[in-house]
């Protein structure tokens, strides 16, 4: 795999993603209309330095009337284990929490050092969708470009990951999907697109980012 293949020399670098406990990044989201649909909140409530560019996360996500003010939906909790040698996990999180990866992790995991041009792991991931199994397989998984975003959070720095994901359910033939997400050093996400074909599914952006270090 040509993530867990890399020198270790290039996972000293801070990972495409915030590790800071206590920083909170908030969300717009956009159904298929690009009309605004609500916010979220994810904070980071726990941070658990392993050494060695690992850090295990405990990320609460809420959903919240506007950027700033009290939540409004049901909080939950997450134990992410994806920041590890350096690495970030490059799969969207935005699943209500009911998805989680059996086999394949390595296939969404993102190199703390990265180029345009740069292939990740492609292939099948095992994932249980609520209790139920799924599968899907990646067929399109490269850094794209390098690009300045600007969004009501601030300018930062990106490099361009696309994804093309098949999903299936229970063996039935599933739906394809290209999603382009910029991810900022230390930040992580800063916006993603999601498209089936020419049509747009979701978007969302940062809107707000608080964090003592970047």
């Amino acid at each position: 795999m040509a993530v867990l293949a890399l020198p270790a020399d290039l996972h000293a670098q801070a990972p495409y993603a915030c590790v800071t406990k206590g920083a909170t990044l908030e969300y717009a989201n956009y159904n298929e209309s690009d009309k605004l649909q609500g916010y979220t909140r994810r904070e980071i409530v726990e941070v658990s330095d392993l050494s060695g560019g690992n850090y295990d996360l405990r990320i609460e996500n809420s959903r919240v009337k506007k950027p700033g003010k009290k939540k409004a939906g049901k909080n939950m909790q997450l134990t992410i284990h994806e920041i590890r040698q350096g690495c970030a996990q490059a799969f969207p999180m935005d699943t209500e929490g009911s998805v989680s990866i059996i086999e394949g992790k390595e296939t969404f995991l993102l190199p703390s050092r990265l180029a345009v041009g740069y292939q990740l792991p492609i292939g099948d991931v095992r994932l249980d969708t609520g209790g139920v199994p799924s599968v899907a397989t990646v067929t399109e998984n490269e850094v794209i470009g390098r690009e300045e975003v600007t969004t009501p959070a601030g300018t930062f720095k990106c490099y361009v990951l696309k994804q093309t994901i098949t999903s299936s359910l229970m063996g039935m033939a599933g739906m394809t999907m290209t999603t382009k997400s910029w991810y900022c050093r230390n930040v992580g996400v800063v916006k993603s697109e999601t498209m089936m074909g020419n049509h747009l599914m979701h978007r969302e952006e940062l809107v707000t980012f608080k964090s003592k270090k970047r």
